[in-house]
């Protein structure tokens, strides 16, 4: 069914199915979105955004040259402005945002993570192209929705849209979300939350207008995918999600999160198992894992004693492939290639590789710490971090992979005063692997070894 015909479909229900409680109500339940005030100030919408300022410089090893390289070298600004009404009526908004970027320097390549490719699409890509588009792109633009029933709260959201209820879709992130086309619906009630969400086209952040979902060989379209989760709160500190979603005749995804928080938010565990599948042939160059399913365990904990914050967590991979079109990795999203979807995914610790091969298992361990009472200055904070993954197989390959990495960070926060919350901060990771391949060779998701840093300044900024 076209977009606009379901967008027609589910604004009718809201306006012409269902009754919205007045907001005078009392017995209206109270939601994080408290019903504001019918007041001439209150009628106008919020107008806020961030500044920011990004450098980055990341070499990778040349097997052939036997030496470091510039793979990105990039200086980027970058600036977004968010517009939201309230819910007029208690019932009906709208949200709009759009951010532009503007290249300052670029000496390595195209491949950025702020500014735009110079082609269309994740399917697209054009070697003749050498240089970053700087510009402007809307990221949100939809209405939003919502009534209360008794003790049920109805919402929804149509138009371009980042999905905010549970389910299997997510966005990518450089500094601004990716966008989805389409419609989220869902309903709060007590502990129990359930949420659809239905969508035909994406925007990653790395382009500038969206594009239609395809498969891997970049020629077959699929023209949505879709996803349906729930998640319950059995106490205030435990809670277990479950989600399930497809691409049109292509991928399936789901996943079981279960999350544990103390009382007092200084313990936090979890546990979730990550599940995809394919339907083509195994021949097919869009089957991702053989016609097996691909699943990945992931553990996580994490202890705040103020005013350290430390974490452990794991990783756990089975993707197989039996030939070399096989991905040997697994991706949790709807649309195989990167860029053209993403899922709900959690495990991301800023240590380059995804430590996702098949039969691969990675630890992560990380320490940070306040240095509020020793520098007796507030906003400073120190990091670390170490990942090493073992074991991960792939087709055509005899050895099993061996990859490590570490970073350091170091960031600044404005505690108050006009700037407060704006943020620098420094990241810098060395990773390594024992790989003599080069890029991308064999192991379809590993790079050479690298050196990253990464600069970034944030001023966050809001009319009202």
């Amino acid at each position: 069914m076209p977009f606009l015909k379901i967008a027609f479909c589910f604004l009718t229900l809201f306006f012409f199915h269902i009754q919205p409680i007045p907001a005078s109500d009392e017995t209206a339940p109270a939601t994080a979105q408290e019903s504001i005030p019918e007041s001439a100030e209150s009628l106008l919408p919020a107008v806020s955004g961030n500044f920011f300022y990004f450098n980055r410089h990341r070499k990778r090893y040349d097997v052939n040259e036997e030496r470091f390289r510039d793979n990105l070298h990039h200086q980027t600004l970058q600036g977004s402005v968010d517009i939201s009404t309230p819910y007029y009526g208690d019932a009906v908004g709208f949200d709009m945002g759009l951010f532009s970027t503007i290249d300052l320097a670029n000496s390595a390549s195209p491949d950025h993570e702020t500014s735009f490719f110079p082609w269309r699409d994740p399917w697209s890509p054009d070697g003749s192209k050498r240089d970053a588009k700087s510009g402007t792109s809307l990221y949100r633009a939809h209405f939003k929705l919502r009534l209360a029933s008794g003790n049920r709260q109805f919402w929804g959201k149509a138009g371009y849209f980042q999905p905010s209820g549970p389910g299997v879709i997510g966005v990518n992130w450089s500094l601004m979300p990716g966008t989805y086309r389409g419609l989220e619906t869902g309903m709060d009630s007590g502990p129990l939350s359930i949420a659809f969400a239905w969508a035909d086209q994406y925007k990653s952040p790395w382009f500038s207008d969206p594009y239609h979902f395809r498969r891997n060989d970049g020629e077959t379209r699929v023209d949505y995918l879709w996803s349906s989760g729930a998640r319950y709160r059995f106490t205030p500190e435990f809670s277990a999600e479950a989600a399930y979603g497809k691409s049109q005749g292509f991928l399936r995804s789901a996943h079981l999160k279960f999350k544990y928080t103390s009382p007092d938010e200084k313990t936090y565990l979890s546990y979730q198992l990550y599940g995809m599948a394919d339907r083509d042939a195994p021949d097919s160059p869009n089957n991702q894992y053989g016609g097996h399913v691909a699943h990945q365990h992931y553990l996580a904990a994490a202890w705040r004693p103020a005013p350290w914050v430390m974490k452990a967590e794991f990783l756990h991979t089975r993707a197989p492939g039996s030939q070399p079109q096989h991905a040997g990795y697994f991706a949790y999203r709807l649309i195989g290639r990167y860029g053209g979807a993403n899922g709900a995914y959690e495990p991301w610790w800023d240590n380059r590789s995804d430590w996702n091969h098949n039969r691969e298992s990675a630890v992560f361990l990380a320490v940070s710490r306040s240095l509020n009472d020793l520098l007796g200055v507030s906003g400073f904070t120190l990091g670390f971090s170490g990942v090493r993954g073992r074991g991960g197989r792939v087709h055509g390959v005899e050895w099993r992979l061996r990859e490590r990495a570490w970073s350091a960070d170091l960031a600044y926060a404005v505690p108050d005063g006009s700037l407060k919350n704006t943020r620098i901060s420094f990241h810098y990771t060395r990773y390594s692997n024992n790989s003599d391949l080069p890029s991308w060779t064999g192991f379809n998701n590993i790079f050479q070894d690298e050196r990253d840093l990464k600069i970034l300044l944030m001023i966050p900024w809001q009319l009202r």
